[in-house]
């Protein structure tokens, strides 16, 4: 027996010797849990403490500018909560509702159409525009290609010409200096008069410039390269030059009187010959390189012609090919958002304009017994003009200050939940805002709009002077996302929360709508079921 105890004893320590190691040193608890994004409902109060006055005259008035298409109640009539007593044209309206329907159909269409993804006939068709495209490539290239010979040739062509007009010039000024130099100035000019020397120096000069002109020519014929040609014009350009000026000396000097009166005609005509065929063959140079000059302007513009198709074609390949792998890829999350986006702001312009379409009737919101009326059918109903005016046929009223940040949330007919202190919290009442006066009430320095609302039921329990505590709904949103109010993270402008992606957590980017008391509307960003994640 003893052994036995001893044996449970051990056992014991060991097990709470475990414990204790586990709740030292063991696992610890997670820091975080996890939250779903569910869908459900958002509702807006405006919460203030009132008081129940005896009930006095109301004014009822539209919340918009309005034609008055009907009125349906007289002076005197018995009305009972919610009767219609006045209504304004809604044609306007009507229209753009319609126009609206009509955008949402479009945005549904398209998102629709995004879910579906491409049908493979789609997929065929942006197939089919890559391959056209890689045609189109194809064909840019070898317009280049041919572009680029084009120039090629017709620039060899130039200075092919260039070099047979630097031929004909050559010879063309070799002959001139021969018959004129040669001839006529050993003939009247090989003395040694300062006019001989003068003559002979001219014949000198154009001599050595045409040798220059020559040795650039025999290197040319030799290397047939386009500098070597474009040096061999300029040399033969310079040459005909000089030549021209050495004839045109001679040409004046044989007027001289030294020896005017043994020239002959025919000597001079001789030379105004060849000063003409000098003349005809710089023509010709300068043209040759004017055509160079042209044809490599033309060449260029050709090939840039045709290097900015083929980039061009590329460029539309590229975005081709772009669409092919978008289309194969299926939808991106992103377009889905976007077209959601759009769906969602057509669904909210419907329902502003289907509420300015609701504000367009004037409903009796007590019983009561109609005082009077101020408008006319056909008059237009102007915004917080009193348009008909009733005696309450209840006992009590509600009046209660809004603050200036608040006011604007609240609306005329708005629902009010309720609560009276001297009943109890599980003693709940609704009823409605019949009431905004437009003038501020300053307590305590504080800005404040007094509003008004009634019970939608009489209660004998509910006496003048008691607190009230109202919940008025100023705005409701249902089946949408939404998260509790602790979990929208701030940061830079920015709102984000905490999601789990690969064991890590890691922020993401949302976009909120409708604030409640407690939960906020998840516009974009996350998904329903998605897990956010809770700080302990």
């Amino acid at each position: 027996m003893k052994k036995i105890i001893i044996i449970v004893s051990v056992i014991i320590i060991v097990l709470g010797g475990y414990f204790v190691y586990q709740g030292i040193f063991g696992k610890k608890d997670s820091s975080y849990s996890i939250v779903s994004v569910v869908k459900g409902e958002v509702i807006q109060n405006v919460s203030v403490t009132g008081t129940v006055i005896p009930a006095q005259e109301v004014d009822l008035q539209f919340e918009n500018q309005g034609k008055i298409k009907e009125i349906e109640v007289i002076v005197g009539n018995q009305v009972q909560i919610g009767q219609v007593l006045v209504k304004l044209d809604t044609s306007e309206l009507s229209a753009q509702l319609q126009a609206n329907q009509a955008a949402l159909d479009i945005a549904q269409a398209k998102l629709d159409q995004i879910l579906l993804g491409n049908r493979p006939e789609d997929i065929q068709v942006y197939k089919t525009a890559v391959i056209n495209a890689e045609v189109e490539v194809s064909n840019k290239e070898q317009a280049l290609i041919d572009v680029q010979t084009n120039a090629a040739n017709g620039l060899d062509d130039a200075y092919e010409d260039a070099l047979d007009a630097i031929k004909t010039a050559y010879t063309a000024a070799d002959q001139a200096l021969l018959i004129t130099f040669q001839g006529i100035r050993k003939e009247y000019f090989n003395g040694t008069s300062q006019l001989d020397s003068n003559v002979k120096e001219k014949e000198n000069i154009a001599q050595n410039d045409l040798s220059a002109a020559k040795t650039h020519l025999d290197t040319a014929e030799t290397d047939l390269t386009n500098d070597n040609i474009d040096a061999a014009l300029d040399e033969m350009e310079s040459a005909a030059a000089s030549i021209r000026s050495a004839l045109a000396y001679i040409r004046a000097a044989l007027d001289d009187p030294s020896v005017s009166d043994r020239v002959s005609l025919t000597d001079k005509t001789s030379i105004d010959t060849e000063r003409s065929n000098i003349d005809s063959q710089s023509v010709n140079l300068t043209s040759a390189e004017q055509t160079i000059s042209s044809t490599k302007i033309t060449n260029q513009n050709s090939i840039n012609t045709a290097q900015s198709n083929l980039e061009t074609a590329k460029t539309a390949l590229e975005k081709a090919q772009n669409e092919l792998t978008l289309r194969e890829a299926g939808p991106r999350q992103a377009d889905i958002d976007l077209a959601q986006a759009g769906v969602n702001q057509a669904k909210a312009n419907i329902s502003q304009i289907q509420a300015k379409i609701s504000k367009t009737i004037l409903r009796a919101p007590v019983n009561g017994i109609i005082t009077d009326i101020e408008k006319e059918k056909g008059e237009i109903a102007l915004v917080n003009s009193v348009i008909v005016s009733m005696i309450s046929s209840g006992c009590f009223q509600i009046e209660a200050n809004v603050s200036e940040t608040e006011v604007a949330k609240v609306e005329l007919w708005d629902r009010v939940e309720m609560t009276l202190d001297a009943l109890g919290p599980d003693e709940k009442f609704v009823g409605q805002i019949i009431k905004i006066d437009p003038a501020e009430t300053v307590v305590s320095g504080v800005i404040y709009y007094k509003v008004t609302s009634v019970f939608n039921a009489e209660d004998e329990r509910i006496k003048p002077g008691m607190t009230v505590n109202l919940d008025i709904q100023t705005e409701k949103k249902e089946n949408v996302l939404y998260l509790p109010y602790y979990l929208i993270k701030e940061k830079n402008g920015d709102k984000y929360v905490l999601v789990m992606e690969n064991n890590e957590v890691k922020e993401k980017i949302i976009e909120i709508g409708l604030e409640g008391e407690n939960s906020i509307e998840i516009i974009s960003g996350l998904e329903e079921g998605e897990s956010i994640v809770v700080e302990n």
